[in-house]
């Protein structure tokens, strides 16, 4: 009987919206696992999870970086760019080619394909130099990083923004410079490397939002909302969203739909330096937006909730939270639904101990060939030491194969 059980112990088992641990391979004598940090942001495709930048005051005399030269230069922020391949859990750090911006905490970040984007973020200390610049990386060839030529109505130089991609261009809402704090919307035309403004906030609309940093942004081809974010002294809420209206080029106040089954008020609670993704909802074929973690000056979370946005209907996931509450971490998803959390601060304002943990859950129930490819890596823990052409004769299709690096 203990065998029977011991057996069933080691099945693999798929199970959506838990969150799992994820212990990367190590090898000996590398800096082969990124340092706990906070401040740093992630994206994510359906290969590998990209950290890039973040911070740790805490770490000068760790004897695995005290004489790393890129620590050196950087510290006590991180001037690197590290990849955590799904499929052979292991970490790299990327010797990125070109130019490397150094504001590297609290930048805005975003994937298009194989091009990651870096907008703005902060140096050290906090707000001393900040950065408007737009640079880009090349993540399927040689990691080039460049800055890009830009003109226009610039937005200021500030940390903690957020964008948002539709088609050719680029929306960046809000950021601090570290003492004043903005809601604007600009837009880059990435075809021309033009800036323009679209809406700057002169505080006289009811309708406008206050201005803040550390929020997230959620789009449905038509509205940017805004979710969250705070200044030093506050922080905003989910009951009502601001949300700015691309047809109009106003900004607009929606309400939002409590969840019944959740504890008063059935919202999250205000909050910033919260995580948030969005993908489609799988049956209707509607955006979702997930809002995790988070710190609102005195307490931290670790709560997951769901927003619809064609219904603004927010849903307290009740059974899936993280596994410790945090904030200043940084979330992504891949394109198939699974959710990744890195890094962050675990401790209050007395005991700001950062993390170098990387968590994962599916948001989703994904296609059957997602789950057996989880399966066989589950089973094949060394499946990425094998030959290319071997496993292709073992009949495992090309498209999962080529995740492999």
């Amino acid at each position: 009987m203990s065998n029977v059980s011991q057996k069933k112990n080691c099945m693999y088992t798929f199970r959506p919206f838990v969150f799992i641990k994820i212990v990367p391979k190590l090898l000996e004598g590398l800096p082969n696992a990124p340092k706990a940090r906070s401040g740093h942001r992630v994206v994510c495709d359906d290969k590998n999870l990209y950290s890039f930048g973040g911070y740790n005051p805490s770490i000068h005399n760790d004897p695995d970086i005290r004489d790393d030269p890129v620590w050196l230069e950087s510290r006590p922020l991180f001037k690197e760019l590290w990849k955590y391949n799904f499929a052979s859990k292991m970490w790299k750090r990327v010797a990125c080619k070109g130019s490397i911006p150094n504001e590297l905490a609290s930048n805005a970040v975003i994937l298009k394909g194989g091009t990651m984007m870096i907008f703005g973020g902060t140096g050290y200390p906090f707000g001393t130099t900040c950065s408007n610049q737009l640079y880009v990386c090349n993540l399927r060839e040689d990691y080039n990083m460049q800055l890009v030529n830009m003109e226009g109505s610039f937005p200021p130089k500030q940390y903690g923004q957020a964008l948002v991609l539709d088609g050719p261009y680029l929306y960046t809402v809000g950021g601090t410079t570290g003492f004043d704090y903005t809601a604007d919307v600009h837009r880059l035309d990435l075809r021309k490397g033009v800036w323009e403004e679209m809406y700057m906030c002169t505080g006289k609309a009811w309708r406008e939002p206050q201005g803040r940093y550390r929020h997230e942004l959620a789009f449905d081809g038509t509205r940017i909302y805004l979710l969250g974010g705070g200044t030093a002294e506050e922080v905003y809420g989910f009951q009502e969203i601001p949300a700015f209206n691309l047809l109009t080029g106003l900004w607009e106040n929606l309400t939002t739909r409590c969840d019944p089954e959740a504890p008063a008020p059935g919202i999250p609670a205000s909050r910033r330096c919260h995580g948030c993704v969005q993908m489609l909802n799988s049956g209707q074929r509607e955006a979702v937006a997930y809002v995790c973690g988070g710190y609102n000056g005195t307490e931290i979370f670790h709560d997951v909730w769901r927003l619809e946005l064609h219904s603004l209907q927010w849903t307290h996931m009740r059974k899936c939270y993280l596994p410790y509450a945090v904030y200043f971490h940084s979330v992504a998803i891949t394109p198939a639904g699974c959710m990744y959390s890195f890094g962050g601060i675990v401790g209050g304002e007395n005991n700001n101990r950062r993390t170098a943990d990387v968590h994962c859950a599916w948001m989703c129930i994904p296609k059957l060939t997602e789950i057996c490819w989880e399966a066989i890596l589950y089973y094949n823990p060394n499946l990425h030491s094998a030959p290319k052409e071997r496993l292709l004769n073992c009949g495992l299709p090309l498209e999962f194969v080529n995740r492999i690096e």
